[in-house]
């Protein structure tokens, strides 16, 4: 392809996944448990870990009893943590106070992550050289290889990588059904349908993609394709309810779980997103701008501009997919940024799409002045992608501030807290990343070192009467603060008048002298990266 030899090219392929993998394995053990906290800094790991310790598939005890997510991620890092304990990788702990232990079951399942990452990355490649040959690859690779939100949320524990993962693989598996038509193909794409939505329900609108192949391809062709349409309907459904039996095994519980995500994408998270407007144009404004940057931002908006104008199948295929995902996304009131985890795939193919034809279809002038700006782009991302990975390689702030605390601030001091500690807060207790917060108050009043005052309500301004200092995460203020929460203004009001601050603890996403602003960093990208703050009592 490109009239040009494959060797260099695989090559760059073999170089892209080397940069892919370091990317998501600098920084793995960020927020793993050591001795002064029992619980990752991650809030979704622990619930994933814990329902995925109650497997035993040999045994065949297949049912978790946890339906928010499907089951396949569970079941693939059930597999992995048995062959892990069986050949002495891991250690199986009856206690979540041995750390170490849990250290490495989740660092098992982050690696998994790692690897979905990087796979990804390859499948990116495969549908960049389909969609214009190994420079598209290459340059779609690459990108994806190295944007912040696809590496930052390959470091975790989650489930994300991996539907992700699935979901290129449908996709790769759509524009091959487009080219060959065969059934083989079909049947791909339909166990790669089940395996994603099996491991995240709305990942089955990927199933778009291969109907639309078929389409074109009848189109085109002249061949029947409502058929195989219904056969690889059937396969996806098939599929799905043998990667996720809880639909049929234990439907109650299912349902129940199944109820509850779909209620809480509709109702919100909290305060975090109240009065963020529209949620397509949250998406792209704030997840997509800092996941992203903005020259990559921008670039991108223009292939998906030009993408439909082309009228190329292959392209038509992915800028579908992009545009009911996004649009379905943007629906929900919980934007998350790793929602959009699946569209970053396809669309950095777009964009390589949008650039190789730019190259292509100009002389001279114009082809250095497509190389400036490519290129230019592609240095921007991959500084932007090194300052967000670097940042993890850093002490975490939660950390710092305890160790600040446990060298200034006198035992016995009253500390008090805006809202029930957890994750988000400087570990006085090593248990505060237990789930239940009537367990989290517990572990607080057993904490000997200082006098922990914590609210039986958020923002309640009777802890500041009697606390010395008071600690605030930034998880806990900015949401507060942007809607203009009553409890917190009153509470943050009265800190000002009788608290100054006396430490502050951040991340900066900073390389090679080179520092990128962190303001607006979205909800969950921010997990690694809270700003604690210390305030002292001044009178």
């Amino acid at each position: 392809m490109n009239g040009m030899p494959e060797r260099p090219f695989k090559l760059a392929l073999v170089g892209i996944l080397a940069v892919a993998f370091l990317f998501r394995a600098a920084g793995i053990r960020w927020g793993v448990p050591d001795p002064s906290h029992y619980f990752s800094f991650h809030p979704d790991e622990w619930v994933i870990l814990g329902y995925t310790l109650g497997l035993d598939l040999p045994h065949g005890q297949i049912d978790p009893h946890f339906y928010n997510y499907g089951t396949v991620y569970l079941y693939l890092l059930h597999l992995v943590i048995l062959a892990g304990s069986t050949y002495g990788w891991v250690t199986l702990p009856n206690d979540v106070a041995h750390y170490e232990a849990f250290a490495g079951l989740y660092l098992t399942g982050r690696w998994l992550s790692v690897l979905a990452g990087v796979v990804t990355c390859w499948l990116a490649w495969e549908m960049g050289k389909r969609v214009c040959g190994y420079r598209c690859a290459m340059v779609a690779a690459s990108l994806l290889a190295m944007v912040p939100p696809h590496t930052l949320h390959c470091h975790f524990l989650t489930t994300d990588a991996t539907a992700t993962l699935f979901i290129t693989g449908v996709l790769l598996a759509a524009l091959n059904l487009y080219e060959n038509g065969r059934r083989r193909t079909l049947i791909t794409a339909g166990m790669l349908v089940g395996l994603a939505s099996a491991t995240r329900y709305n990942a089955a609108l990927v199933l778009v993609a291969p109907l639309l192949a078929l389409w074109l391809r009848g189109k085109e062709h002249g061949e029947a394709w409502l058929g195989k349409a219904l056969l690889l309907v059937v396969i996806s459904g098939v599929a799905f309810l043998f990667f996720c039996p809880g639909v049929w095994m234990n439907p109650q519980e299912f349902w129940r779980d199944f109820g509850y995500e779909a209620r809480h994408v509709r109702e919100g998270h909290g305060l975090v997103f109240v009065n963020t407007g529209l949620g397509w144009v949250y998406h792209y404004w704030t997840n997509l701008r800092f996941g992203l940057g903005l020259p990559l931002l921008l670039l991108a908006t223009l292939s998906v501009l030009i993408a439909p104008l082309s009228r190329r199948p292959l392209v038509l295929i992915l800028w579908v997919f992009v545009a009911v995902y996004y649009l379905f996304l943007g629906s929900f009131a919980v934007r998350f940024a790793r929602y959009l985890l699946p569209i970053l795939p396809p669309l950095m193919v777009l964009t390589a799409w949008l650039i190789a034809e730019a190259w292509r279809n100009t002389q001279g002038a114009g082809k250095v002045l497509v190389a400036v700006i490519a290129g230019g782009i592609v240095l921007y991302t991959l500084l932007w992608g090194t300052a967000v990975t670097m940042a993890l390689l850093q002490p975490d702030p939660r950390l710092r501030a305890l160790e600040w605390i446990r060298k200034e601030i006198p035992q016995g001091t009253r500390i008090g807290f805006a809202s029930i500690p957890w994750f988000y807060t400087p570990p006085l207790s090593p248990y505060w990343g237990e789930l239940q917060p009537s367990r989290r108050v517990e572990r607080a009043l057993e904490v000997k070192e200082y006098r922990l005052l914590v609210p039986r309500e958020e923002w309640d301004t009777s802890a500041l009467q009697q606390a010395h200092v008071v600690i605030l995460s930034q998880f806990e203020v900015d949401d507060a603060v942007r809607v203009r929460h009553a409890p917190a203004l009153t509470f943050l009001d009265e800190l000002n008048r009788s608290f100054r601050r006396v430490a502050q603890f951040d991340t900066a996403f900073r390389v090679d002298g080179i520092l990128f602003g962190k303001r607006g960093v979205p909800h969950d990208m921010l997990y690694p990266f809270p700003r604690i703050e210390v305030w002292r009592r001044h009178r």
